[in-house]
């Protein structure tokens, strides 16, 4: 098994955490990013890729983080490797993805009903996709 670190590259901008996905399933999302591991932090920071959907997302010790997906397809999006089981790498206390480090993730079940919404093709103005657990739901 390849550790994420190594094999990450090649989808640059997967879905945001807090952005409806397109399917439903367990979500690993990632927030309170920085830049770098020991970055003055003024502010919660960035929120990172909601990962997934996943069949499960286990952790030992606080420190050993291990994801798989429901799909090869769908790692390939955010790992650029057909295969579905991955090491997240954890630096500290921050987890890194996409050389990025986050104080904070949570997994997460997205319904069906909850999923991104189709384009619309009649409104003026588009339809807000965004929903975060900590902070508010916009359904």
């Amino acid at each position: 098994m390849q550790t994420a670190t190594e094999t990450e590259a090649a989808n640059p901008t997967p879905p945001q955490y807090g952005s409806k996905p397109r399917k439903p399933g367990l979500y690993l999302g990632l927030f309170h990013g920085r830049h770098e591991p020991r970055e003055q932090m003024s502010d919660w920071g960035f929120d990172g890729p909601a990962i997934g959907p996943l069949k499960w997302c286990h952790t030992t010790y606080a420190f050993d983080i291990k994801i798989e997906f429901e799909s090869v397809a769908d790692a390939v999006e955010y790992f650029g490797v057909a295969q579905n089981q991955f090491d997240m790498t954890v630096d500290g206390d921050l987890l890194i993805f996409g050389g990025m480090y986050y104080g904070d993730w949570t997994v997460y079940y997205v319904p069906p009903e909850s999923c991104e919404r189709p384009v619309d093709t009649f409104r003026e103005t588009s339809r807000v996709n965004d929903f975060i657990a900590h902070r508010k739901f916009l359904l």
